[in-house]
């Protein structure tokens, strides 16, 4: 019965670093790491591509392995202690159509996801993640339903632009495999 259960965290593991680079896409590994203050006071997250292939395959321009991507808002997410960092994504968001007639414009939107891995338990990962988030002037709301996550919450941003109101969202979802906890926290971020 051991056996069976390391197999089916194996494949736990598996899909969901699956679906984290599926969903931050793959990036060259080549980027510059981003210098971001982190928890413990480093200038950049620990990589999870050490010792690997001199080149990994690009799928995604706007996405990295091991590092923040190129477009990632450095500030608004400091590796959290303990934790590292798997794949992150950032792209420009589509701009909302304008109503008819307006001359207003929306500020520019970025498209985030960010893949971290922890030992700490899922109830600590999801405070440290609230502290990190509600420190950057977010508020934690309802999430929706967490369709086989561990643990899953939300935070939304409001502020206001010359054009009106400019709401960011983030959704964060956490998985524990048994041997660790892997989150996602995703969603749309005005751009710096």
């Amino acid at each position: 019965m051991p056996h069976l259960a390391t197999t089916r965290r194996t494949a736990a593991l598996a899909a969901a670093v699956g679906l984290a680079l599926a969903t931050g896409g793959c990036g060259a590994g080549s980027e510059p790491p981003a210098s971001a203050a982190t928890a413990t006071g480093t200038a950049e997250p620990r990589s999870a591509v050490s010792g690997g292939p001199a080149e990994l395959p690009t799928f995604d321009p706007s996405s990295a392995v091991g590092t923040y991507a190129e477009e990632f808002p450095p500030d608004l997410f400091p590796m959290p202690e303990d934790a590292l960092l798997l794949a992150s994504s950032a792209r420009a968001a589509p701009a909302p159509k304008r109503s008819k007639g307006s001359k207003a414009t929306s500020p520019p939107m970025t498209q985030v996801t960010l893949n971290l891995a922890s030992s700490r338990p899922t109830k600590k990962v999801v405070a440290q993640v609230e502290k990190i988030l509600v420190g950057q002037g977010f508020e934690q709301i309802e999430a929706p339903e967490s369709s086989g996550l561990t643990a899953q919450t939300a935070f939304v941003r409001v502020s206001e632009a010359k054009s009106g109101e400019v709401q960011e969202s983030l959704i964060v979802g956490v998985l524990d495999d048994g041997e660790r906890r892997l989150a996602t926290i995703s969603g749309t971020v005005r751009t710096p």
